[in-house]
């Protein structure tokens, strides 16, 4: 009967730890086209006194539009920058509630390439010397005079007074062509306040869909019942230990991780350090590594909190991306940078309170162990996945795993807190029977 319940703990510590990994694994992001190949994006982004419009151009249409046959090389295009920006700022137009507003070109043309096609980027700001007032207004015949059928993808950024604020790609609100040349970003509450909780909650969805943070702090996490003991060999892991040191270890696992990724998500959203994207992702993958291999055997006493706080810098710097990409002005760039931050602080505690008492529960078998090194083990098989992903700019192998998870998070997690009772309930310490009376 032992063997079989042995063979029946490790099958279920394997489908537990299976489980935890599909929850927290990494999903590597793919960012799609904010329109079409082929056709002209408009990126608007409505700041407090004013709009910016960056204009990404296909090569094609510009010669269609303007006659300039020119070779792709920003020499040529640098030779024409002035005549263009004429060009364009007699068909491109911003208003407001209050007035047409006054543009001024704050990005020369450069060539780029989008959609794996030649194009020209280049950005206009509209300013209004004032608060900028209820609707705003583009107007946009650039190209669409002359060729009717091109088609320009109009997208917003971000309008922060308004409360849009949103993560990943730009959101298409509209499309110009085929005689329309207008399209008009209606603004019902226009508050800063707006733009504050739309952050914080952006940071909470950032925490909540961006498993690689989440697969981090549950590798630290899962040592928390956990403590660090001498052995012949450097250390091993003994529980479970009492809930209030679990508690403490846990509390100052997640302080020691706001703590660093705090840091850099200030310093590099406000432009005084910036690391290139790539690297940076790859090192989020290493620190998952080396958290799960500090979870299969302690690197050094309390090594979780060098690890969290060390490594939080790391995933800082990737927190940072989402707030330069809302193209902020400075003052709203301030207040995200502290709206967000609670937000991740919020979704980590929320993580936490799901998680840890599972931990806890569980600490109290035999399984633990073996679940623990499980767990650990898929963690870094899913890490090296993600590294290999990001290198070949693809998916994960596990994507389709993760989706399915993804759209039954409540389901997902109930199946967890089900298995963790089973393991619990067949590999739990029973407390010695008392003696007989009279032997």
């Amino acid at each position: 009967m032992i063997p079989v319940l042995a063979r029946r703990s490790r099958a279920l510590i394997v489908l537990a730890a299976l489980l935890a990994a599909a929850v927290l694994v990494i999903l590597p992001a793919q960012r799609a086209s904010a329109h079409p190949v082929g056709t002209t994006g408009v990126f608007v982004t409505v700041q407090s006194d004013a709009v910016d419009v960056e204009m990404q151009i296909q090569k094609a249409g510009f010669v269609a539009a303007t006659g300039y046959d020119i070779p792709t090389d920003q020499s040529a295009l640098d030779a024409i920058s002035a005549n263009l920006m004429s060009f364009i700022l007699h068909r491109v137009s911003v208003a407001d509630s209050a007035s047409t507003l006054s543009p001024e070109v704050s990005q020369q043309p450069e060539f780029r390439t989008v959609n794996g096609e030649d194009a020209i980027v280049t950005t206009i700001r509209f300013s209004a010397g004032r608060p900028i007032t209820g609707k705003v207004t583009l107007h946009d015949d650039f190209i669409i005079d002359v060729v009717p059928g091109h088609q320009v993808y109009v997208a917003l950024v971000s309008d922060w007074d308004n409360g849009q604020v949103a993560e990943g790609d730009p959101q298409v609100i509209g499309v110009l062509g085929g005689g329309v040349t207008d399209i008009t970003l209606e603004r019902t509450e226009q508050t800063p306040l707006h733009g504050f909780l739309s952050v914080v909650w952006l940071g909470m969805l950032h925490i909540a869909e961006g498993t690689d943070h989440l697969l981090f702090l549950s590798t630290l996490l899962i040592v928390a019942p956990s403590l660090a003991v001498r052995a012949r060999r450097g250390f091993r892991w003994t529980q479970p230990i009492p809930l209030r040191r679990t508690i403490l270890r846990a509390t100052l696992v997640i302080t020691s991780f706001t703590v660093g990724h705090l840091i850099t998500l200030a310093l590099v959203s406000l432009g005084v350090v910036s690391f290139p994207t790539k690297p940076v992702e790859v090192l989020v993958a290493v620190s998952i590594m080396v958290a799960a291999i500090h979870a299969v055997r302690p690197l050094l006493p309390r090594g979780e909190l060098l690890i969290a706080g060390g490594f939080g810098l790391v995933h800082g710097t990737a927190f940072a991306t989402t707030i330069l990409d809302l193209n902020l002005g400075l003052g709203e760039r301030l207040v995200a940078i502290l709206g967000f931050n609670i937000g991740v602080e919020l979704a980590q505690l929320c993580a936490a309170i799901l998680v840890l008492p599972l931990l806890i529960w569980l600490s109290h078998a035999r399984a633990y162990p073996a679940f623990r090194v499980t767990v650990a083990i898929l963690a870094i098989l899913a890490a090296v996945c993600w590294i290999v992903a990001i290198g070949t700019d693809g998916e994960t192998v596990l994507q389709p795993v993760f989706d399915a998870v993804a759209r039954f998070p409540i389901a997902s997690y109930l199946v967890l807190v089900a298995v963790v009772g089973v393991l619990w309930l067949f590999t739990r310490r029973r407390a010695a029977a008392p003696a007989a009376l009279g032997e």
